[in-house]
């Protein structure tokens, strides 16, 4: 990458960051009052809660939808799309949302997992798609495909809030998470794992400072997602009708 480009993506993702992530940041906010107006009878005990896992549901919906689309109309399979940074920055802004509404409720919503992998996010992914780390914005798209699993993730959450554990459709969305996890979750990146060392060692397209920075948040995210799948597990068969655990 020559100077002027280097120059050139600097400055629109600059902008990028700065016009999108906090109206992302405002947008969820104000949904967030709207949602919260309407919390059903069974959840009146933890009405943050509630509010949070619909808040995540409509963002899994959004960014999920999104990312498939935009992984299945591009030009190529594994290109880097500046409408990818786009969708990154909606989801920052919405994890930074988040992680100020986990903060400031009374109710013990936020465990640590989730707080490591949001300010990872906000910050340091964010920080590695710039110049000379380019290339890494084609990483993260496929890294959003797993918003689709998240959105079997916060459906079975909702149900379980609303005392539908037993119904049908919770042992449903329960089996669709386990699938879509292996298909939208380990599988992408894993490939995105793969496509670095490609990368790096056989392409050049990565250079070694940025292997070396996104390496390591590439394992915390994936193992983030892997400890997810196993507490649900385990909850589950620990304790399968309890309600707002998991």
């Amino acid at each position: 990458m020559d100077a002027a480009s280097f120059n050139e993506e600097f400055i629109w993702k600059g902008k990028a960051v700065v016009v999108i992530f906090p109206t992302s940041f405002l947008f969820f906010t104000a949904l967030n009052r709207l949602v919260s107006h309407y919390t059903p009878e069974k959840c009146a005990g933890y009405p943050d809660r509630w509010t949070t896992y619909v808040i995540s549901w409509l963002h899994a919906v959004l960014n999920g939808s999104l990312a498939l689309i935009l992984v299945l109309t591009g030009r190529e399979w594994f290109e880097s799309s500046p409408w990818a940074f786009y969708l990154h920055c909606i989801s920052a802004g919405y994890f930074a949302y988040d992680s100020v509404a986990m903060g400031i409720s009374m109710e013990q919503i936020g465990s640590f997992d989730i707080y490591a992998h949001h300010v990872l996010c906000i910050f340091f992914v964010t920080a590695s798609q710039f110049p000379p780390c380019d290339r890494v914005t084609f990483y993260v798209l496929w890294d959003y495909l797993c918003e689709i699993t998240n959105v079997f993730l916060h459906g079975r959450k909702l149900l379980a809030m609303l005392g539908r554990k037993e119904s049908t459709l919770y042992k449903r969305l329960n089996m669709l998470f386990f699938v879509t996890f292996f298909i939208f979750r380990f599988f992408p990146q894993l490939l995105v794992f793969v496509m670095m060392n490609v990368d790096v060692w056989y392409t050049g397209q990565v250079p070694m400072i940025c292997y070396v920075s996104v390496i390591p948040q590439q394992t915390i995210v994936l193992l983030i997602g892997a400890n997810i799948a196993y507490q649900i597990l385990k909850r589950s068969r620990r304790d399968p009708k309890k309600v707002t655990s998991d």
